[in-house]
């Protein structure tokens, strides 16, 4: 009997996306793939705008589209993971309803996941800011080879694949679904992106770095969690948390809790630098969790990271209460 399965599932979660969920899907339907094999899964997370109407008229459009919905919000993760158990593609990736790919994009992951027979798959992107377009490279040179998905954490003194986070640059095999390792962390507020980037890496035995033609993120856009200032902004702590909990809880992983304190310091400093943004009790939060977090680490890698980041960003930090 013919398993009649789709070779890629792409999930949407969405929430009063019906502004920009046109777009999305539209990219949706050049990506040079048979239609049999593509399978598209809007989750609908108790939107109250148009977004039902959108994908009622996208439907005529669109045999590989179908959606669920959440009466009330339950959050990006939840929309996200209820997608991935719906989905029934060989490969599963992502795509937020504020984005698109660019034309033959699922195509050319598709044959290059075939090519390699990689536990996943990680492309570039483009950043659209209005009209204007950057390409952002995958911080890893070598491409369409299989590669160890440790190596692409360290080094601890640059940026690395476990800091390129965007969940629509990963394209994802079924075994590694299965095993449980694409489900994101419900328990995190905001930057469940980082967590779940640390463990496809650490949990999977090979990767893989691709040219294709990658997708479209779209920058500024109102209500972006990246231009708010509310205690949501503290997510990244608990998410560094969890991962430090992977570390300490597994054998072999301590040589990458520098990383791990480095860019939490990276990103602590990057809130700093935004401080006015944010009102006196969200900081008052955001400098206490930060601190509890930074004590578990140990002494010496504190002064190891301090010297490392700059006695000037060192200070920044501390001025606004927290001693590295």
């Amino acid at each position: 009997m013919t398993d009649a399965r789709p070779q890629v599932s792409v999930v949407v979660p969405a929430r009063d996306a019906g502004g920009h969920l046109p777009d999305a899907l539209g990219s949706l339907r050049r990506q040079g793939l048979d239609p049999r094999d593509l399978e598209v899964v809007v989750v609908d997370d108790g939107s109250t705008d148009d977004t039902q109407r959108v994908l009622e008229e996208a439907s005529d459009r669109m045999p590989a589209l179908r959606w669920v919905h959440h009466r009330t919000p339950r959050g990006v993760s939840a929309a996200r993971n209820r997608g991935v158990r719906e989905a029934r593609g060989r490969w599963v990736t992502f795509l937020d309803p504020d984005d698109w790919y660019l034309p033959g994009h699922l195509a050319a992951m598709l044959d290059a996941a075939r090519s390699t027979d990689a536990d996943f798959l990680v492309c570039d992107q483009v950043q659209a800011y209005g009209g204007e377009r950057r390409r952002v490279r995958a911080p890893e040179p070598r491409r369409y080879v299989r590669l160890d998905p440790r190596t692409g954490i360290l080094p601890t003194s640059r940026s690395t694949m476990v800091n390129y986070v965007q969940v629509s640059s990963r394209f994802v095999s079924r075994r590694v679904v299965d095993a449980g390792l694409v489900a994101f962390d419900e328990d995190l507020p905001t930057a469940e992106d980082r967590e779940w980037a640390w463990r496809l890496l650490l949990g999977t035995e090979r990767y893989a770095v691709v040219d294709a033609p990658g997708y479209v993120y779209r920058r500024q856009v109102g209500g972006s969690l990246t231009d708010i200032g509310d205690v949501r902004q503290v997510g990244f702590l608990d998410a560094y948390g969890v991962v430090l909990d992977r570390l300490r809880g597994e054998a072999g992983l301590a040589r990458y809790e520098p990383k791990v304190l480095r860019d939490v310091l990276a990103v602590l400093h990057h809130h700093v630098a935004r401080r006015a943004v944010y009102p006196d009790d969200v900081w008052d939060v955001m400098s206490t969790r930060a601190r509890r977090l930074l004590d578990r680490f140990e002494p010496a890698d504190r002064a190891a990271q301090r010297t490392a980041i700059g006695p000037e960003r060192a200070r920044a930090i501390r001025r606004q209460g927290v001693t590295v």
